[in-house]
């Protein structure tokens, strides 16, 4: 296992945290890679988005693509 992080919280801050993984029913530790995990994923939706918008023809032909795949395998894209 890689070397691991120590994080310093404000008192309030790891009050949160705990209140919320207990919430949550989990360790804060794993609350708190939960969260760092749902982050990078929301940063790698945005990123995605940014690029699906700013190269729209790629995006139609990608999508499309898709789409014939579903039909050559014989499932509903719908």
């Amino acid at each position: 296992m890689g070397k691991r992080l120590a994080l310093s919280l404000s008192d309030d801050t790891h009050a949160q945290v705990k209140a919320l993984a207990a919430e949550a029913g989990v360790s804060a530790h794993a609350w708190i890679v939960a969260a760092v995990e749902r982050e990078a994923f929301r940063q790698l939706c945005e990123k995605t988005d940014e690029w699906w918008q700013a190269h729209p023809d790629e995006a139609r032909a990608e999508t499309a693509a898709y789409h014939r795949r579903q039909e050559w395998r014989g499932t509903s894209a719908a």
